[in-house]
């Protein structure tokens, strides 16, 4: 009995770390230019864009996203992956003059592979603006 009582409490603990993972969003750590990306329309403001469809303002919590992209003015990249406690995977620097950042935190359950990394948070910076998002940047940056 006692057996099958820690079993079911393991079990609960699992599943209450896998609904936070699934209830991520950037919007609990930063605030700026929100996009939600969605896999059908969930509100009369969206893009489609071929895989998924981006919503602009808010989205019906019954349509699962399939990622975010915030767009921040004076941002600073390094703190931001800190505060998510992400490790740095990859930094690329692109003739546009952008700068991207490629980590992964175990706060998202979701990734996609990288050379070879599991990476699920994604940073542009610019001089004067960033756009961070996950699993990667969906839309434009």
């Amino acid at each position: 009995m006692k057996k099958l009582l820690i079993f079911i409490l393991m079990f609960l603990i699992l599943i209450s770390g896998a609904k936070t993972q699934e209830t991520f969003t950037l919007l609990d750590y930063f605030s700026g230019e929100y996009y939600a990306y969605t896999s059908a329309p969930a509100s009369a403001n969206y893009i489609n864009l071929g895989s998924c469809v981006m919503n602009i303002g808010a989205v019906d919590e019954n349509v699962p996203i399939i990622g975010e992209s915030l767009t921040i003015q004076n941002f600073e990249p390094l703190s931001a992956l800190e505060v998510l406690n992400a490790k740095l995977i990859k930094i690329e620097q692109l003739d546009t003059g952008a700068t991207i950042f490629y980590a992964y935190t175990d706060k998202i359950n979701k990734n996609v592979t990288i050379e070879n990394q599991k990476v699920n948070i994604q940073i542009a910076t610019y001089s004067d603006y960033s756009v961070i998002g996950w699993p990667l940047i969906l839309g434009s940056y």
